[in-house]
């Protein structure tokens, strides 16, 4: 359990903050701390910058031509082999020609804050697919039933992308599913239970769909993965059960975040 700043008048004063990443078991692997990019965990910049803005063309430069390179993740936690990492923007940032890459769709500002998880196998063999889809982009206006505002998914996809309180966005690249949601505008109305991010109701709230979506899309999709995969307890709408100790660590008792934590989880969300 890590010691932070407690703030006010003294501020060399510091408490405990139970929902700490490494408390949930989240690790920094070797080179993470150092701002080494993990190239296993890695996205073209034209596709994560479309996808993000919620367009449905690449980001060009002045000759037409299609922007090459990746978006880094240098940041990067892993648990289990699954990887969760934040990608920022600010205006503040030297690099002029990445800024330029983000152009929202619907007025979110010129900064984005996103976390990106993805799982340590497959969603499809197919490792030329490239396919996305995004029913919310950061916007913080509730709708009942948000349209799609980029990409091509079904019905279905569409219905479970707006069970979700964020309404996660999926991006399908090299047969690897990545979901993201981009909290910059949501972290000035929702509760900062912990002192570093991602906030524990963020976590599950991408570790749910992620489970729902790939199950779906592996129904969909040419040629699906087929081999063994593990889901972690985090997945599962119920967890934490009671008298599971790591409940202390995800605060379901301040702020669940729009989900159903523990035994009382009846809607499984597509999960069988």
């Amino acid at each position: 359990m890590t010691r932070v700043p407690a703030g006010g008048r003294l501020s060399f004063r510091t408490r405990e903050d139970p929902f700490d990443p490494e408390d949930r078991g989240w690790t920094y692997p070797t080179g993470s701390l150092r701002g080494d990019a993990f190239p296993g965990f890695s996205l073209p910049a034209w596709l994560f910058y479309m996808c993000v803005s919620g367009r449905d063309w690449p980001w060009n430069d002045e000759h037409g031509r299609t922007k090459q390179g990746n978006i880094s993740f240098p940041y990067y936690r892993a648990r289990a082999g699954w990887l969760i990492d934040l990608v920022m923007i600010r205006p503040s940032q030297s690099d002029d020609v990445t800024l330029e890459g983000y152009v929202p769709v619907k007025p979110l500002g010129r900064t984005f804050t996103v976390w990106v998880l993805k799982a340590p196998f497959p969603l499809t063999l197919d490792r030329d697919l490239i396919a996305y889809g995004a029913c919310s982009i950061g916007e913080t206006e509730w709708v009942p039933f948000a349209p799609l505002i980029n990409g091509r998914c079904s019905q279905e996809m569409l219905r479970l992308m707006n069970m979700f309180p964020h309404k996660p966005a999926f991006i399908i690249y090299r047969g690897v599913l990545h979901l993201w949601i981009n909290v910059e505008h949501w972290g000035d109305l929702e509760p900062k239970v912990s002192y570093f991010q991602p906030q524990p109701y963020i976590e599950l709230e991408l570790f749910r769909a992620y489970r729902v979506y790939y199950e779906q899309l592996r129904r969909e999709l040419p040629a699906p993965f087929m081999g063994p995969v593990g889901w972690p307890d985090q997945c599962d709408p119920r967890f934490p059960l009671p008298g599971d100790p790591r409940g202390a660590h995800y605060g379901m008792w301040i702020y669940s975040g729009g989900l159903t934590y523990g035994e009382n989880a009846t809607e499984t969300y597509g999960i069988r």
